[in-house]
């Protein structure tokens, strides 16, 4: 069985106290629901950016927002890269709703979403093979980091203890449980490449599956993105056994983004408010706040789509999408059957 070492700081208590205290926060601000969808979608994008930033990839945000939010097919790899993981980011949401717990089967299909177009072989399969984690000189090969394990056999084994390890109750914080899977993810190496990515994606997933609403509020790969030498070389302080010191950077992470939240929408409350409705504020009701996180979450949608989400006639959901159409929230595209609604764009209004 997986047994992590860690001691209980001082740093990783004030951390975990500053961490309940501006989550807390951040759920207890009343959004009206166009600059919530504003600011969620933000997220998505940002922590897009962000996490194929720290893997090199040369896309700034607006780039990322154009190939993420556009209709335009990706053609280089740094573009598919941020397509797929902006796509994988947006089914984890999904998954976390349905309570799909992580497992080996759900890490491989992951990894295929999130890899697909970019390599040709390996694609959602465990590696067989050695691999390791470093950089080349002029003059030699500097290793950082040898996985543990080099066979597909040995490496579902070892995730399968850490899976079972983390789905057990137990008086460990779950915000602790998730930095130690981040590393050990990140330590067991299960793929040639994509391992990054996928460690930080499967942890967002993991906070999810525990009611910390990642990307609605706030993300965990801006932080990283500042350093990425520090996030890399404190990550690996935890090869050796004992995960302290990587627990530490990892919930000061957190609260420093938590605290950027919550200063972005302090912000956007501020000076945002008019440029995204003008002069009239939106009023929505519940059900139509519904139906917003309905396109939310699946990012376009039809009429079948909210008869079905809410148990309502046809002619209900038509009433609610044709309301939120006239409030300018949500933007009507086709005619007739073939018709469709997606998140009208802000920026236009």
């Amino acid at each position: 069985m997986f047994e992590p070492k860690f001691a209980y700081t001082p740093k990783i208590v004030n951390e975990l106290a500053s961490i309940e205290r501006l989550y807390g926060q951040l759920t207890a601000e009343k959004l009206i629901p166009s600059l919530a969808l504003k600011l969620s979608q933000e997220n998505l994008v940002l922590a897009t950016h962000h996490s194929t930033s720290i893997e090199g990839n040369p896309l700034n945000p607006q780039d990322v927002t154009n190939i993420v939010l556009g209709d335009q097919i990706p053609v280089t790899k740094s573009e598919k890269e941020v397509k797929n993981y902006f796509a994988v980011l947006n089914r984890i949401a999904v998954l976390a709703k349905e309570h799909k717990p992580i497992s080996t089967d759900l890490t491989q299909k992951l990894h295929l979403d999130l890899m697909q177009g970019l390599e040709r072989e390996g694609l959602g399969k465990f590696r067989n093979g050695p691999v390791f984690v470093g950089h080349k000189t002029k003059v030699e090969i500097v290793v950082k980091h040898n996985p543990p394990f080099h066979s597909a056999t040995q490496i579902d084994d070892a995730l399968k203890n850490v899976y079972d390890w983390l789905s057990q109750q137990s008086d460990i914080h779950p915000l602790i449980k998730a930095g130690i899977f981040h590393h050990e993810f990140a330590y067991i190496h299960p793929f040639f490449d994509g391992n990054g990515r996928l460690a930080r994606i499967l942890t967002t997933y993991y906070l999810l599956l525990n009611n910390y609403e990642v990307s609605k509020f706030f993300i965990l790969d801006d932080f990283y993105d500042i350093d990425r030498q520090l996030y890399s070389d404190t990550l690996h302080t935890a090869d050796k056994g004992d995960n302290t010191a990587w627990i530490e950077y990892f919930l000061e992470g957190i609260a420093v983004s938590l605290q950027g939240a919550l200063a972005r929408i302090n912000e956007l409350k501020q000076t945002s408010l008019e440029e995204i409705k003008g002069e009239k504020r939106v009023i929505v009701s519940s059900r139509e706040e519904e139906v917003l996180q309905i396109v939310l979450d699946k990012k376009a949608i039809r009429t079948s789509d909210i008869q079905n989400a809410l148990s309502v006639t046809r002619q209900q959901a038509h009433s609610l999408l044709h309301s939120l159409v006239k409030k300018g929230l949500l933007e009507k595209f086709g005619k007739t059957k073939t018709s469709y609604y997606k998140l009208a764009d802000q920026s236009n209004t």
